[in-house]
């Protein structure tokens, strides 16, 4: 695949992600209530939030129940995952516009509407760019954020030692279930060879490291705020 994260491109593939999400992430209703806190706590409000990989727009939903007022522009380059948004968010109307870009490209912030924001987020996409890449990307993210504006990551990451690996193999015995438990449920081959296609364009970073380079991009504050096997929550502030 020539582009990063291509493979959300494809209908088929992005349908199952957004049907199943709940199912394919380990201890997702945690994993959403530290990102809910680190979104409110402090009395801190956030007026206007970049979204960035927004998808089917799970994250700007979160930030828009945590904070009434807010507004988001989600960026995306997923025809399919922002078709599923619009239909997510449509109770949410006149709060939010998406904005087609590529993220591994810095070209991306010319699309966007101007003004800087209070939130800039992302979920389960950064893991997808070279890591040079993701770097440059953090400083893009710092530049567009408010003074005192958080940066927060939720996302897949390497593990050293006996956790690496393991999110794989949740995600192997979840698609199989859910595909196991359909009308129709298509081959197992079939199943694994879609997720294994999708994973060779992973390149993951472990979070310390890349809490350094939010550090270099202009954060303080930058910590790891949750973490599991190949999965954590992570980011900071802008000074």
């Amino acid at each position: 695949m020539s582009t990063p994260g291509a493979v959300w491109q494809r209908p088929a593939f992005a349908e199952t992600f957004v049907r199943d999400r709940r199912r394919l992430i380990p201890l997702i209703e945690g994993q959403e209530e530290v990102v809910g806190r680190m979104l409110t706590r402090g009395g801190r409000r956030v007026g206007r939030f970049l979204d960035l990989g927004a998808g089917a727009g799970a994250f700007a939903e979160l930030i828009m129940r945590a904070h009434p007022d807010s507004t988001g522009v989600l960026v995306d380059f997923s025809a399919p995952m922002i078709a599923a948004a619009g239909e997510r968010l449509a109770p949410y109307a006149g709060r939010w516009e998406y904005v087609t870009g590529d993220l591994s490209q810095p070209a991306w912030t010319a699309a966007l509407p101007a003004g800087r924001y209070d939130a800039v987020v992302s979920a389960f996409c950064i893991h997808h760019l070279p890591d040079e890449r993701k770097r440059a990307l953090y400083r893009e993210a710092c530049d567009v954020l408010e003074p005192g504006g958080l940066f927060l990551n939720w996302e897949h990451v390497a593990a050293r030692g006996l956790g690496d690996g393991m999110l794989e193999e949740w995600m192997v015995e979840s698609l199989l279930a859910a595909e196991r438990g359909r009308p129709q449920p298509r081959p197992d081959d079939e199943v694994l060879s879609e997720y294994f296609d999708s994973a060779e364009a992973d390149i993951l970073a472990h979070p310390q490291d890349q809490c350094d380079w939010l550090r270099e991009a202009g954060l303080t504050d930058v910590d790891v705020f949750f973490q599991i096997p190949e999965i954590a929550v992570f980011g900071g502030v802008k000074g």
